[in-house]
């Protein structure tokens, strides 16, 4: 009798078993990621959970988290809103969940950025750096500040939309 107990709590195991291997087999995996909407309130912005919408939108490749390009850089974004300086954010540009990343991304809160693109010849903008941290930027406006929109590269006022050269260090500055 003993016996008889042990082979069907034997068969009922493997039945488990085989059925969460068929199940987790079946291509069930993360999500489908949300839509990737700009935020237009006030800071802090925090990174976008769902990383892959972000990468999307901003026209990026999405490539995985250990690919480090050719010929990697990195430069510096500091960014103040009527007068507060606002925290950078890490994780811009990573979906940890999807193992992706866009070859702009931040890995730390103290502003580096990292460029890791494929080819020299890919020139990230600062416009597709908002995009991915889901934040409204355009030529007036960053959110829903929306004027004295400076940019300064290096010191040097520069376009809305600059280059994200190597080593440069970009201010993003909305006055009140």
């Amino acid at each position: 009798m003993r016996a008889g107990r042990w082979r069907r709590a034997a068969g009922t195991a493997a039945a488990l078993l085989f059925t969460g291997g068929v199940i987790g087999g079946c291509g069930v995996g993360p999500a489908q990621p949300a839509a990737a909407e700009l935020r237009t309130g006030a800071p802090p912005w925090d990174a976008p959970r769902d990383g892959v919408s972000y990468i999307d939108k901003a026209g990026f490749e999405r490539l995985p988290l250990d690919f480090s390009g050719p010929a990697p850089y990195t430069l510096t974004i500091a960014v103040t809103v009527d007068g507060e300086p606002v925290q950078v954010p890490a994780g811009i540009g990573v979906d940890k969940l999807r193992a992706e990343q866009a070859s702009v991304h931040t890995h730390t809160t103290d502003g580096v950025v990292w460029v890791e693109a494929k080819t020299a010849d890919e020139k990230p903008t600062l416009a597709q750096f908002f995009t991915l941290w889901g934040v409204r930027y355009d030529a007036d406006c960053l959110a829903d500040a929306c004027k004295n929109l400076e940019v300064t590269v290096n010191g040097k006022p520069a376009p809305w939309d600059t280059p994200l050269a190597r080593n440069s260090h970009i201010v993003v500055t909305v006055r009140p």
